[in-house]
């Protein structure tokens, strides 16, 4: 006997289709149907085909062979119980039993809707409510009145007043009878206590986990009521909003102030660089040439040390990809109904343009929309953002969370604050103009899946999405490849400290907490948490996934951000500098060059770079006496190598790493590097001053500068 699908199926050109025909059901009675579990589903020329779950007895259907020839066909029980559901109605005692039915009396839903929802379940494993609500079918609302009347429990709506509820005086021992993150992860809050009975709001009623757990915790009977998540999410931030913020800008300073970047400097530096100071002008008032020919034959060594690993590892990642490359088959291994809940921290500030491209984005999302647990940061002073977020019809598992006004005003205390409020197993950043590859969620969950348990953290590989549109974002372009394609799958496969790129970095969410989160004070907080992990004993793996972002093609704006990122990594240099010794035991004499050499000799070459081109300049515009001295024979051919080999290696290397990308359309202007390598220090002295004067201060990147090349992207890759 044929077996056969009774659940309704899209076709290519998105339509939905019930391959069951009503005319043909219609031949026979609904009582027989289900009495016997049979149903004539299709009419073929004098054919009728019948789904059966068991063996039937022919003599159900002797009327009806007497017009037609019976094709009998074999189908799963619950596919046949659907399809009947579907052709004839929910049977009378079970319209209140079932979600659907109730929606669709209410019309709540339709039944394209409630169809996409039944195809989707056995997928994903979602509950029926959460897909139609997150999927934007339903409004979570209606989700939550139909729960209470399939259940027969009272609703209550808490929105709008959620102060009162959060200071209930007869639930404030409940509220600390467990832990806050308790409260959103199940997505219950109290209500109040009558003697032995604390009545409780549920968004989920079957939440058998939460339910043992509060009796268990408060010895009190449980009264339920059922409301929606956004309710619950209003009263937790009342209840929670300000022991939150001070978290976001002390939990780390409080439990590791060595790891915080909230001092400049620790006080042995500050006598370290006094004293190197003083004893560097003394032997210059002594000594001065001697003094100066020494100094620059560390800097010429540092050059040539740099230039040499650095090459190193480009060279052993351009033989072959060095990252973890998951595979379609890897993909397809992927039990989806089985997946986590996923949370997504998009931090914005005053972006109102780019709130298009991160809807988009989000929908475009290759995950199960119920699994994610979406949390936009706005900041309270930026009204304009929160109106506009409010009003753009953003998916209904996106959550708004307002950071409260408070010192340092930067992302990662946003993130920190968002952090408190995650539900997911997993935890990635977002900015708000990334554009992830749509299967990147998947990927970071087989990539969790196939690498050791110490792999706390997967860093997707960063690009532009603008990428052509001036010179100075195809210098940006070529740099990213470089950074991302070669030179951190390199310190990956060589078990280095890897400095995290600002978005697209998935952790495990418990891990991220453990160790304190991002430093609200560090303005690269991702560089320095990528070099806290591995110093804690945590690693990071690089994935083949790529974030397309928007590249900064602006002079002065992008001066602001790679000023703040050179002030950030000298922030993270001096912060895990403060015990060398420690550094070293932690990391390795391997990983401890690394760091100096990628945290520490990064900016320090922006730096040294005007000062060696400027002797360099007077030894042949003006055969200075002086330039002679400082540069004997044998240093001026070692210092004249470092140029050429210097500029031709990094020059090379943003090749390579265009080559590897296939974008040979840029590969000719990376000749023109030399110029971008001035901006960069001219920006460095920006951040290092900053550093001094202004070093948690986070200068504002402007994104959304023209939002046609995302828009344009978005559309080339199907959003």
């Amino acid at each position: 006997m044929m077996f056969v699908c009774l659940n309704p199926y899209k076709t290519p050109e998105g339509k939905w289709v019930d391959p069951v025909s009503k005319q043909a059901s219609a031949l026979l009675s609904e009582e027989e149907a289900r009495t016997h579990h049979i149903l004539p589903w299709m009419l073929k020329d004098r054919q009728l085909w019948v789904a059966c779950a068991r063996t039937v007895r022919e003599d159900v259907l002797q009327e009806v062979a007497l017009h037609y020839e019976i094709v009998f066909t074999r189908a799963l029980p619950e596919e046949l119980e659907y399809a009947m559901d579907r052709v004839y109605g929910l049977p009378k005692e079970l319209q209140h039993e079932r979600l659907g039915g109730i929606l669709l009396q209410q019309e709540k839903i339709g039944t394209e809707d409630l169809l996409y929802a039944l195809q989707t379940q056995p997928q994903t494993g979602g509950k029926l409510g959460a897909i139609l609500s997150s999927d934007n079918r339903a409004n979570f609302w209606d989700i939550a009145e139909g729960v209470a009347r399939q259940r027969n429990l009272p609703v209550v709506s808490l929105v709008n007043q959620a102060i009162e509820t959060a200071r209930t005086p007869s639930t404030q021992s409940v509220w600390d009878a467990v832990e806050d993150i308790f409260w959103i992860h199940h997505q219950c809050i109290p209500l109040a206590v009558y003697r032995d009975t604390l009545k409780v709001a549920m968004v989920d009623p079957e939440d058998q986990f939460a339910r043992r757990t509060l009796t268990e915790r408060t010895g009190l009977r449980l009264s339920v009521a059922i409301t929606g998540w956004r309710d619950i999410s209003a009263v937790y931030a009342v209840k929670y909003g300000s022991t939150h913020t001070a978290r976001s800008t002390g939990d780390l300073v409080e439990a590791s102030p060595e790891w915080s970047a909230h001092k400049r400097f620790s006080i042995p530096q500050w006598v370290g660089m006094i004293v190197s100071l003083v004893l560097f002008g003394l032997s210059l008032s002594l000594w001065f040439i001697p003094t100066m020919v020494v100094l620059n034959i560390v800097v010429q060594v540092f050059y040539t040390l740099n230039t040499i690993v650095r090459m190193a590892w480009i060279l052993h990642s351009s033989r072959r990809p060095l990252e973890v490359a998951v595979t379609d088959s890897d993909l397809a291994l992927v039990n989806r109904a089985a997946l986590p809940i996923y949370t997504i921290l998009v931090p914005l500030y005053k972006e109102v343009s780019v709130l298009p491209t991160i809807r988009r984005a989000l929908n475009n999302l290759d995950y199960p929309k119920d699994r994610l647990d979406v949390k936009i940061l706005l900041e309270a002073d930026d009204e304009e953002t929160i109106a506009a977020a409010r009003a753009s019809r953003l998916p209904n598992f996106v959550d708004l969370v307002v950071v409260p006004t408070s010192e340092p005003k930067t992302k990662p205390k946003a993130c920190n604050f968002g952090l408190q409020r995650a539900r997911g197993e997993y935890v990635v950043i977002f900015d708000a103009e990334d554009i992830p590859e749509s299967d990147q969620l998947l990927k970071a969950i087989a990539t969790f899946q196939s690498v050791p348990e110490n792999v706390a953290c997967v860093q997707a590989k960063l690009s532009y999405f603008n990428g052509m549109q001036n010179m100075l974002t195809r210098w940006f372009t070529a740099e990213y490849a470089m950074w991302f394609d070669l030179l951190l799958p390199a310190l990956y496969a060589a078990d280095l400290p890897i400095p995290l790129g600002g978005t697209s970095n998935h952790f495990r969410t418990e891990v991220l907490r453990k160790i304190g989160a991002w430093d609200p004070y560090n303005v690269t907080e991702d560089a320095d948490l990528g070099i806290r992990l591995h110093r804690d004993g945590w690693r990071t793996a690089i994935m083949n996934s790529t974030t397309h972002e928007e590249a900064n093609s602006e002079f002065v704006n992008w001066v602001r951000q790679r000023s703040r990122w050179v002030k950030g990594y000298l922030q993270t240099w001096f912060v895990h500098m403060r015990h060398p010794i420690s550094l070293w035991k932690e990391l390795g004499w391997k990983g401890f060059f690394g760091f100096q050499i990628i945290v520490g000799g990064t900016p320090a070459t922006f730096l040294l770079n005007p000062l060696l081109w400027g002797l360099t300049t007077s030894w042949f515009a003006l055969g200075a006496p002086l330039a002679h001295e400082l540069f004997p024979g044998w240093l001026y051919y070692t210092s004249f190598a470092n140029l050429v080999l210097g500029n031709f290696a990094f020059t090379y290397s943003n090749v390579v790493g265009m080559a590897r990308r296939g974008a040979w359309d840029v590969v000719k202007y990376v000749v023109f590097s030399p110029i971008y390598w001035t901006f960069m220090s001219i920006a460095a002295w920006k951040g290092t001053w900053q550093l001094i004067t202004r070093p948690s201060y986070w200068e504002k990147t402007m994104h959304g500068l023209d939002t046609s090349y995302a828009e344009n992207f978005s559309q080339g890759q199907g959003m």
